[in-house]
């Protein structure tokens, strides 16, 4: 797990890059512009459609979490509801801390090899990946995008083939993994190295799941439907400031999500979601106040309300079975 002093440096690298990214963003653009749009908003049905959007991007995510943890019958999906808000909750606030808590919270409350935990963790980022690169290959197709925007597409399907390449060998040869850990490891202490094995062996179990090519197939379809809700709720944010962006605009925009949350990020994603949505909307007609204005609607009904619930979750996550 990352160190304190990691952690803090992580902190500090994103509330400055979230600082440059705001900046950069309302540059040029009158503030109060952005807030009579948001007050004059449709904060009735659009704003409930991305409240429901939302809840179903947490039911796809659970549900394909369970699939990639073998569908355990101990492990409902009641049960890994709570874990996957939770680390949502903690993602916002400090980027790819949730994930240890979700391993953390399966260690103690199911007795899972934490390293177990994470490898399927780091399966579903791929999948997440194909998910959105899927999607984004679609709405190309339907939207005239800058290169920019079409580099960052290849960008995600540059890091989805490195990524699937590494648990592809590690599928293929799980020996070869242990026999190069053994190598690493042969001049720590005894139970150190010992430990470090250990955790090599329950990290390669906990990809077996992703061997099953029906499994495989089915991981794919609700990473899909996961990244569709994420762009339905786009599309309902635009409709709250009174501007139709189109599905494939918004599907483009999380692209441009997905890319700037691979960085540091500050609470909240702060500055990231406002250039993801001005560097995809505006080349295609939308005013940057109204882009911006859209950008804030999604942070306070999308992201706002997983990180509040999430937090509630996080002490019934930790506790132990």
């Amino acid at each position: 797990m990352m160190s304190r002093w990691s952690r803090v440096l992580g902190a500090l690298v994103g509330c400055v890059l979230g600082a440059a990214f705001l900046a950069v963003a309302f540059h040029g653009t009158p503030a109060a512009a952005v807030w009579q749009l948001l007050r004059a908003g449709n904060w009735g049905f659009s704003a409930g459609t991305v409240l429901a959007a939302t809840a179903v991007f947490v039911y796809t995510k659970t549900a394909r979490w369970r699939l990639l943890l073998g569908s355990p019958t101990d492990l409902s999906f009641r049960q890994l509801v709570a874990p996957v808000l939770a680390g949502l909750a903690l993602n916002s606030l400090l980027p790819h801390s949730g994930e240890f808590v979700r391993a953390l919270s399966l260690q103690r409350r199911a007795g899972r090899a934490a390293s177990a935990v994470l490898s399927s963790i780091v399966a579903e980022r791929v999948f997440d990946l194909f998910g959105v690169l899927i999607l984004g290959s679609i709405a190309l197709t339907a939207v005239e995008v800058t290169p920019k925007l079409a580099a960052a597409v290849r960008l995600l399907g540059a890091v989805a083939a490195v990524l699937a390449g590494l648990i592809v060998v590690a599928l293929a040869y799980p020996r070869f993994i242990q026999r190069v850990a053994a190598l690493m490891t042969r001049l720590l202490p005894a139970g150190g190295r010992d430990w470090i094995l250990r955790q090599v062996t329950a990290a390669l179990a906990g990809l077996e799941p992703v061997r099953s090519p029906r499994t495989s197939i089915l991981v794919l379809l609700w990473s899909v439907a996961q990244w569709l809700a994420a762009a339905l709720a786009v599309f309902g944010c635009g409709a709250v400031i009174g501007f139709s962006v189109g599905l494939a605009a918004a599907s483009l925009v999380v692209v441009g999500i997905v890319v700037a949350f691979l960085l540091p990020n500050a609470p909240g994603y702060a500055g990231s979601v406002q250039v993801a949505f001005l560097v995809t909307l505006k080349p295609i007609g939308v005013p940057e106040d109204a882009a911006l204005a859209a950008s804030l609607v999604y942070q306070l009904l999308m992201i706002l309300p997983l990180i509040i619930v999430g937090l509630v979750c996080l002490r019934p996550s930790l506790a132990r079975s």
